[in-house]
């Protein structure tokens, strides 16, 4: 499955307040489970599409080259 750049930067901002809230709130830190929910669903999700739509046209153009 190919993820469009669509795709990746709606995850990257539905999921950004996420971590704000996160970081801002202490009161949620308190809760356990949206700990657990930020640390190992949210910040992932955000990691990963931000680094894929960083480094995907730095590959296209490297692949692009290579063609040549």
């Amino acid at each position: 499955m190919r993820l469009t750049h669509r795709l990746l930067r709606n995850v990257h901002l539905a999921t950004t307040p996420i971590l704000g809230v996160f970081v801002y709130a202490s009161p949620l830190r308190d809760n356990a489970a949206f700990v657990a929910i930020v640390q190992w669903g949210v910040f992932p999700l955000v990691a990963g599409a931000g680094l894929v739509m960083w480094i995907r046209p730095r590959l296209a153009k490297r692949t692009e080259t290579r063609a040549l």
